[in-house]
């Protein structure tokens, strides 16, 4: 192997098991997500014909559409999360909130990070509720974002 090779000695991929969600206003015990998914952007693109000549055709990029963000976790009552996600879908009183979403290393050192800019709820859902079955009750919320970057 070269010396460019992704497979250097001693290193480990990181795994995705291990991160962090840390709201912009909000306190960490809302942080506790078993689940994120969501961070992806994607460029489109718009096709131009050639004036004149039908061989080729331009594709010219168009700006960014970035994904839903949705988090998962046990459900937790009277939270200052759970207040902010009322206020937004029950009373249309919306508050954007910026998110850092870290990956974690073994040691809880921080890997890398993105931040999430106002973020606020568009869906919040319930799992199933069910009496033949001993499963932790897990809301997902969605929330709708302007951008993410890369820390």
């Amino acid at each position: 192997m070269g010396n460019n090779s992704f497979f250097k000695p001693d290193y480990a991929p990181p795994t995705s098991f291990y991160f962090s969600v840390k709201f912009n206003g909000l306190d960490d015990m809302d942080s506790s997500f078993q689940e994120v998914s969501g961070l992806k952007v994607t460029i489109g693109t718009v096709e131009k014909k050639e004036g004149g000549d039908n061989n080729f055709v331009h594709h010219l990029p168009t700006p960014p559409k970035y994904d839903n963000l949705v988090l998962k976790r046990c459900l937790l009552v009277s939270s200052s999360l759970d207040k902010w996600c009322r206020d937004a879908i029950e009373n249309f009183r919306f508050d954007p909130k910026d998110i850092k979403v870290a990956l974690l290393g073994a040691n809880g050192e921080i890997l890398d990070s993105w931040t999430i800019i106002s973020a606020f709820p568009i869906s919040w859902e319930l799992s199933t509720l069910n009496s033949t079955s001993n499963q932790l009750a897990i809301e997902t919320l969605t929330l709708k974002y302007r951008l993410f970057r890369k820390d």
